[in-house]
């Protein structure tokens, strides 16, 4: 499947890796692309978005502000990597890690 924009999310001291960019530019149009990086807290996303989504949606200011918050609390993490866009636009951030939330309760301690 294509998306108009896709990113990956990394621990901000690391860099992206040959294989992130392989799957980031697999999952892209062939089309022109914008690239585009966030850092937030402790983690960083690098990605590209397709010139028509960014101008679709007047700059790359809305697709920083839909995943920046994903990047600020891996709670906000779509189960399926993807997020949409106020245009309808799909937006797949891939990360190597998941978060898991684990509940105790004093009946499991």
């Amino acid at each position: 499947m294509n998306y108009d924009v896709v990113a990956w999310l990394i621990p901000l001291d690391d860099g992206l890796k040959k294989n992130h960019i392989q799957k980031i530019i697999e999952m892209l149009p062939d089309a022109d692309i914008l690239p585009f990086e966030i850092h937030e807290n402790n983690s960083s996303v690098y990605g590209f978005a397709t010139i028509e989504v960014a101008e679709e949606e007047n700059g790359l200011e809305s697709i920083i502000d839909l995943l920046t918050p994903v990047i600020e609390d891996w709670t906000n993490e779509s189960s399926d990597y993807t997020h949409t866009l106020s245009s309808g636009k799909k937006v797949y951030m891939g990360c190597d890690c998941r978060t898991i939330i684990v509940e105790i309760t004093k009946n499991n301690k």
